[in-house]
This record gives C-alpha cells, sequence and structure tokens, in this order.
C-alpha cells in the first residue's frame, strides 16, 4: 500500500469518527492547513472547512446507519483518484458512490479534492442550478 493509498484510508476512516477531536486530527493529519475540498454543493476550506463537511457526512450517513468504505485508489504522481461507496452498516449493496479526485503537496497531505457523487443516496437530489 502506497502512502497516498493509506493517506485515502485514514480520511474516508475519518467520516466514522464519533470522537470530534478525533476526527480533527485525522484530519490535520491528512489535510494541508490551506487544502480546499469541494462537493457539488459547497467549498470548504481549511482544516476547519474539511472538519465541517467530514462532520456533515457523519452526522446525515453514519448516525443514520452507514458506513463508508474505500472501493478503489488510483495514484498518478500527485494525483489521487478514490471511489468510495456508502453501505447500510448491516451489509448489502451501496446506496451511494462517490470519486474523488485530490491533489497531493510536497508534504504528502492534501491539498484539492474535488467530490464527484456517481450514484446519490436514497432521497438525494442534486443543488437546482447544478453546481
Amino acid at each position: 500500500m502506497s502512502d497516498k493509498e493509506a493517506m485515502v484510508g485514514k480520511y474516508v476512516a475519518s467520516w466514522h469518527m464519533p470522537d470530534p477531536e478525533l476526527r480533527r486530527k485525522a484530519i490535520a493529519e491528512v489535510w494541508d492547513e490551506a487544502g480546499v475540498y469541494r462537493n457539488a454543493g459547497a467549498e470548504f476550506h481549511g482544516h476547519k472547512g474539511v472538519e465541517e463537511a467530514v462532520t456533515e457526512a457523519y452526522e446525515a450517513f453514519v448516525k443514520k446507519g452507514f458506513v463508508f468504505q474505500v472501493a478503489k485508489v488510483d495514484v498518478n504522481h500527485d494525483a489521487v483518484r478514490y471511489v468510495w461507496e456508502m453501505r447500510p452498516a448491516a451489509g448489502g449493496e451501496p446506496d451511494s458512490v462517490g470519486t474523488h479526485v485530490a491533489m497531493v503537496g510536497p508534504d504528502g497531505r492534501m491539498v484539492q479534492d474535488h467530490q464527484f457523487v456517481d450514484k446519490a443516496p436514497s432521497g438525494w437530489s442534486p443543488l437546482p442550478d447544478g453546481q
């Protein structure tokens, strides 16, 4: 497993952490302080912003019985493409699937991450303006 694969694993694992302090610590280890995470609906800046996004995912999905798993990681120099699946904790088919494209800085931490939803969660709809 490469360092970048391990980084992705640690980041996705942070989405499950019920303890905010542990989430904060994992994010600081994985993300550059000036990093930017973007999804279809919002843009999050720095450790605080990424923590906000991760906490939103935790509250919206993990607390409601879902788990996120890394399905695939591809590395190309300082770019990383990874796919996750969100499944019911009890097992079963993915309720949602997403692909991210991230850029990694010289210190090995994420500086940019763009999320694309390949399969939207049940009941979820994209923003009307298509952002």
